[in-house]
């Protein structure tokens, strides 16, 4: 099954809602991943707004 990414938030999904956005688009349609471990130390986490580890999309279509 493939995994779901929230067009808002970018948080890769099993399900088809976001927990965090549900108002937001859901899409399978997304390229390449990043794992955020701690946000407070990522810059990359800082760059994308992350506030909260999880795996996110880089780009969500």
């Amino acid at each position: 099954m493939a995994d779901f990414a929230c067009k808002e938030c970018h948080m890769i999904l099993e399900e088809s809602s976001c927990p965090r956005c549900p108002e937001a688009e859901i899409s399978r349609e997304w390229q390449g991943f990043v794992e955020i471990l701690n946000p407070e130390k990522s810059s990359l986490a800082k760059e994308m707004g992350i506030k909260t580890p999880g795996r996110y999309a880089l780009r969500v279509r």
